[in-house]
């Protein structure tokens, strides 16, 4: 850590501590004390010890302690077809006013004339093929996030990436 500060870097990542000592004792929250004081943020891990309070380590207040919990964090989506067949997914974004009834699927990449339509880019999906369709969208091209936008602006429903 002391070489870290004097080559003046902005930013200290520890994933390693130690349990059961007071801070004057722990290397970690020292050192981490020291790149402080001269403006340096530090996060570190909180152990992989638990679940109890006691075992969390690099807990001092200077530090940003991350760690993991024993919470679920999937945010689970299911998509049924009409052959009431269904599929588990995950999605942040959940909208309450998505239409209850069944909408049609429409896999861009079936259309053999564009090989960069199974990849939903903005130039690739016509208005015809998705409006008002789920699309399904493959890894590659793009982003996630622009696939999305994508879909929207040619007048899709919704988007289930696949991966």
């Amino acid at each position: 850590m002391d070489m870290a500060i004097e080559d003046g870097v902005d930013i200290l990542s520890v994933s390693l501590g130690s349990l059961f000592n007071a801070f004057y004792r722990k290397s970690i929250v020292i050192g981490a004390f020291s790149a402080v004081k001269k403006g340096i943020f530090i996060s570190c891990s909180g152990g992989n010890s638990g679940p109890y309070s006691f075992s969390m380590s690099n807990e001092a207040p200077w530090i940003l302690t991350v760690g993991a919990s024993t919470i679920d964090r999937k945010i689970k989506a299911t998509v049924m077809l009409d052959n009431n067949q269904e599929f588990e997914g995950e999605s942040a974004l959940q909208p309450n006013d998505f239409p209850p009834t069944l909408l049609p699927l429409a896999y861009p990449g079936s259309n053999a004339s564009d090989s960069d339509a199974k990849y939903c880019t903005p130039a690739s999906l016509n208005n015809t093929i998705v409006m008002e369709k789920i699309v399904l969208c493959e890894s590659g091209k793009i982003s996630q996030a622009d696939k999305g936008e994508a879909v929207k602006a040619a007048g899709g429903a919704a988007m289930i990436f696949m991966n």
